[in-house]
């Protein structure tokens, strides 16, 4: 499935500044940068809820999501308030491993920053439905 991506003028997206608290929950495939525009339309956003869940996600999307350095820029950039961050991130993991510490040392930013801030990373895989 090709999917074409809109053009979006980065200096004209709309600002919402009274927002301080948003959830997030997207269950389907979709671009990091896709985030990115959401977050910077709230600048002073103070408690941001994120759920991810699918089935199916590409390499390369799987990558982006389970990046600290990725989340932690994007929220320098765009939410220098946000003192409260709730990350559960679900999909199916078809392919090779991830190498888990590098993704943990990605995420030291907000181990330090978010006091009693936990993550835990999970690798599921479905049970196969025609076994009898």
């Amino acid at each position: 499935i090709l999917i074409q991506e809109p053009f979006i003028n980065e200096n004209d997206l709309p600002i919402s500044s009274q927002l301080i608290s948003f959830d997030l929950s997207i269950f389907t495939i979709y671009d990091i940068r896709s985030i990115a525009y959401i977050l910077r339309c709230m600048p002073n956003l103070i408690h941001f809820k994120f759920l991810h869940e699918t089935r199916i996600i590409a390499q390369s999307y799987a990558d982006d999501l389970v990046n600290g350095y990725t989340w932690q820029h994007m929220f320098e950039m765009y939410n220098p308030l946000l003192s409260k961050f709730d990350f559960h991130i679900s999909f199916e993991k078809s392919y090779p491993k991830l190498d888990l510490d590098l993704e943990i040392n990605s995420f030291q930013y907000f181990v330090k920053k978010y006091p009693k801030w936990h993550m835990i990373i999970d690798r599921w895989t479905p049970e196969n439905r025609n076994t009898r």
